[in-house]
């Protein structure tokens, strides 16, 4: 099977990495992929991971919800209750922090945040890697999403918003990316990434059961510094960090899981988490489970 080594880290190409620790697909096949830490940066990401071609079997399941639209299980009902609350608080965000109105969604699912921001007065466009979900967006919303190298065929300067809410961190060619993300804003555009931090309080508390490292589905596992770093590498400033209190509970709910938990223990369990999680973040970013990034490009 073709798997993916890295040899140097990617943000600040030192050879000096680490094994740090495996983890386990919890979700689907409960292979074991090792997770490495970069000595230099302090850049953590997955490795020997499947490569683009195959990886496509690692979300082939109905309770992958951002493809599935899934309603099945009291997990994904959750989902689908909290996403109304973030789909306001995601369409505030973009309307505060740009000005603009061509948006771009990268990794767009099943299409609910560009309907949202359609309805705001967007001209919206997509690109989802996922067929089913892409179709869904298409025939349910009549949205305009496109599939993965559309990407690359995006013209310079021609956008004043792209999204990528939970999507950095599925992408293999991070780098290559990131570039062609500052060549397709404007020179005022604003880029929005939304990205689990390994460094939060539900992260310490699960380690290796955290279901935010999510492998090998989740390449690239950020903190707010490593954010900073890769974003600087490529010209962009980070204006504003806003914490994701709600993605603690349900990764807490998902690790209590993973971890063997029974039911009633495993919703008492990520409740407490959760609303640690919340609290410490109040007064410092870094212990929020999710972090929003805004940020612009540099100015000459």
């Amino acid at each position: 099977m073709p798997h993916i080594t890295i040899n140097n880290c990617p943000i600040c190409n030192s050879s000096d990495i680490v094994n740090t620790f495996n983890a386990v697909d919890h979700f689907s096949t409960k292979e074991i992929f090792p997770i490495y830490d970069c000595s230099n940066c302090g850049f953590r990401f997955t490795n020997n991971f499947p490569s683009d071609d195959i990886i496509g079997r690692y979300y082939d399941s109905p309770d992958y919800i951002s493809h599935s639209d899934s309603k099945k299980g009291v997990i994904n009902r959750l989902y689908h209750f909290l996403r109304e609350f973030m789909l306001k608080k995601k369409g505030n965000l973009v309307s505060k922090f740009s000005t603009g109105n061509r948006l771009l969604d990268i990794g767009s699912g099943t299409g609910y945040f560009l309907k949202a921001a359609k309805e705001r007065g967007y001209s919206v466009s997509g690109i989802e890697k996922d067929s089913k979900a892409r179709n869904f967006a298409i025939d349910t919303f009549g949205l305009d999403v496109k599939g993965e190298d559309f990407l690359w065929n995006i013209n310079s300067d021609s956008l004043d918003v792209v999204t990528l809410w939970h999507v950095l961190e599925h992408m293999q060619n991070l780098n290559e990316v990131v570039d062609k993300l500052f060549n397709i804003l404007s020179k005022d555009g604003t880029l929005i990434l939304a990205l689990p931090n390994h460094n939060s309080y539900d992260a310490g508390i699960y380690k290796e059961y955290w279901a935010a490292y999510d492998v090998p589905r989740h390449l690239w596992h950020f903190t707010p510094a490593t954010v900073e770093k890769l974003l600087n590498k490529h010209q962009f400033k980070i204006i504003k960090q806003k914490t994701m209190p709600l993605d603690a509970f349900y990764i807490s709910l998902l690790s209590e899981k993973y971890r063997g938990s029974g039911k009633l223990y495993q919703y008492f369990k990520a409740i407490i988490v959760g609303k640690i999680g919340f609290l410490l973040s109040l007064s410092n970013v870094n212990q929020s489970s999710s972090v929003i990034y805004i940020a612009k490009k540099k100015k000459n």
